[in-house]
């Protein structure tokens, strides 16, 4: 099989129109988004093993469709406009994902003739660089994710702390007296 793309479907205008597009294509998995354990156990199977994993724009920013996709070192194709991903300071996405904007996306027949021009040899130096990266991914791995927040957490506290002393000691624009006036010649404001 030259391409097998795994596509879990939820709600979504652009998830309804590549549904409707990919659907009938031949070598393309649809895998329909439901909680029930036996949708999870076909969804991570196909997922296993597919090249590519579909990421069209949702509800939210990120789904764990793409942790899953990474940790399964099925490339992801990120479609979408704008997208803020995970752990972007540290992980270069053009190295292990691939991009298309939505206008494109939706162009009949466009996504298949992309994925299937894919060279094995570009798929496998995907699959190597999503190896390198997929611990930020692994909740037990003490390189992973959740150490990786706490140490965000870290850097950021200290410039919170630094936000509000300095919020603290702002002197507020209070109309001023005569007498203060004319006693600071300096046209220094002061105010205690």
């Amino acid at each position: 099989m030259l391409l097998v793309l795994i596509i879990m479907i939820f709600r979504g205008e652009i998830r309804d129109v590549l549904f409707k597009l990919l659907e009938n294509e031949e070598d393309v998995v649809i895998k329909h988004g439901a909680q029930s354990r036996e949708s999870r156990r076909m969804a991570t199977q196909g997922i296993h093993s597919s090249k590519f994993c579909l990421h069209p724009a949702g509800d939210t920013p990120l789904a764990c469709r793409l942790f899953d996709a990474i940790l399964s070192l099925c490339i992801p194709v990120v479609i979408s406009d704008y997208i803020e991903l995970p752990f972007e300071y540290v992980i270069d996405y053009m190295k292990i994902a691939i991009f298309v904007d939505t206008d494109s996306a939706i162009m009949p027949g466009y996504l298949v003739r992309l994925l299937k021009g894919v060279k094995m040899e570009t798929i496998l130096e995907f699959q190597q660089e999503l190896t390198k990266v997929k611990h930020y991914f692994e909740y037990d791995d003490p390189k992973g994710i959740v150490n990786d927040i706490w140490r965000q957490v870290s850097f950021k506290l200290p410039l919170i702390k630094l936000m509000i002393n300095r919020d603290k000691r702002l002197v507020v624009n209070r109309e001023l007296d005569c007498s203060c006036l004319c006693t600071n010649q300096t046209g220094i404001q002061a105010s205690l």
